[in-house]
């Protein structure tokens, strides 16, 4: 197993995360990504956990602002969580954008997911907002990059 990183030009990897994020934060809310524009996503940095040439943990970045990334479709099988693949791969991301300069990281977290950001070192901004496109509160969280976990 190997973290990759890849564009959603290389068709293979990219389709897998499709599937994987609709698997996992999709169609729990009755969503689908299949209908969503995903060409917001063109210029990307997508992150992954690869085994045997599956991906089993995925997450994606932009520049959100100058020395500011945002993580976001933060996705791992379900039979792989709870196993450290998310947090390794938040680890392995937080190295690579070191290396670029970068010095800090946000993310809209959901509910359920604030407890592993916490956990990651990112710190909750304020009370939930309302994502108004899926329709659940997300926590504003963000994270220093140099700093440890």
């Amino acid at each position: 197993m190997s973290v990759v990183k890849y564009k959603s030009q290389e068709t293979d990897f990219y389709e897998q995360t499709l599937q994987l994020r609709n698997k996992v934060l999709r169609l729990p809310l009755g969503k689908n990504i299949f209908v969503e524009d995903l060409t917001i996503e063109k210029e990307n940095d997508f992150y992954g956990w690869e085994k045997e040439h599956q991906i089993i943990a995925t997450l994606s970045t932009y520049l959100k602002e100058d020395r500011t990334i945002q993580l976001t479709a933060f996705a791992v099988e379900p039979i792989y969580q709870n196993q450290g693949y998310g947090k390794k791969l938040v680890e392995f991301l937080l190295e690579d954008l070191s290396k670029k300069g970068y010095e800090r990281v946000d993310v809209s977290a959901r509910s359920s997911a604030k407890g592993f950001y916490e956990k990651c070192g990112f710190k909750a901004i304020g009370e939930p907002v309302v994502n108004e496109t899926l329709g659940i509160k997300d926590y504003l969280m963000t994270r220093t990059i140099n700093a440890s976990f």
